[in-house]
């Protein structure tokens, strides 16, 4: 199964790019590698990352899951002029805009957020997910910012609908916790030498394996399993069927 660290593809720009393949499922099915990755930020590729992705990898389709202003200030990077590049942002805002008047909201928890998060903007989700289940698109990156809430999020519902076991599902959403100094520390040294503001800098809340497992118990408390969340939010039956056709390799 493709959660642990040192299986994680290693490249100068993104910290926590890996591939959803490797996985197994319940009933003794393996996700395919090759086909659907997850990332962090792709703003800062390297020239070899670039070729990586481009002529190894041969990345067809990129969905940035960041919101606008996150795109007008740090841009989709070198890898927009060689894929189809698609903005499908979750949600509209990750900072108060400008002028606007702080609030004093009631503190949330990370678990609460994602609850949130898949219940208003459920159709987003899945207009992402039904691109995803279209084998063209593949081989395919998500990515938002930090590769962790949003992407964590569209990562579990993928591994869900393909029937990966809950405790990898767990397993590598936690992926990121580890992965989250050599991503700041990226983007700080970044700050240093060309802007006055990180895309990814310290972060509120880590990728807790408790946090994912909440979500996931939550999902199934009001939509009975991860295949009825998705379907309620928007996903046919039969890109359903194309995801898990074209991801899941059959028990011999």
């Amino acid at each position: 199964m493709r959660v642990n660290l040192s299986e994680a593809l290693q490249l100068d720009g993104p910290a926590n790019f890996r591939d959803l393949g490797g996985h197994p499922t319940v009933d003794g099915g393996v996700l395919r590698d090759g086909l659907v990755f997850r990332s962090d930020s792709l703003s800062y590729l390297s020239a070899q990352d670039l070729a990586r992705l481009r002529d190894e990898l041969r990345v067809r389709t990129v969905i940035d899951l960041r919101a606008p202003h996150e795109v007008e200030d740090f841009g989709h990077g070198p890898l927009e002029e060689h894929v189809r590049q698609l903005h499908m942002p979750i949600v509209d805002q990750t900072r108060q805009p400008a002028g606007a008047k702080p609030e004093q909201p009631r503190f949330l928890t990370l678990v609460e957020i994602y609850q949130f998060m898949l219940r208003e903007y459920a159709h987003r989700f899945a207009a992402v997910l039904n691109v995803i289940a279209d084998p063209e698109t593949h081989p395919v990156v998500f990515h938002c910012a930090a590769g962790k809430d949003r992407t964590g999020l569209t990562a579990a519902l993928i591994l869900g609908i393909c029937a990966v076991p809950d405790d990898l599902i767990v397993a590598d959403f936690a992926v990121t916790e580890a992965q989250m100094p050599t991503m700041i520390a990226r983007h700080t040294g970044r700050v240093e030498a060309a802007t006055d503001r990180a895309e990814v800098a310290v972060q509120n809340y880590g990728a807790q394996p408790a946090t994912m497992a909440a979500v996931l118990e939550s999902l199934r408390a009001e939509h009975g399993s991860i295949l009825g969340y998705v379907e309620a939010a928007g996903v046919s039956s039969e890109a359903v069927l194309r995801l898990q056709t074209s991801l899941v390799a059959p028990a011999p």
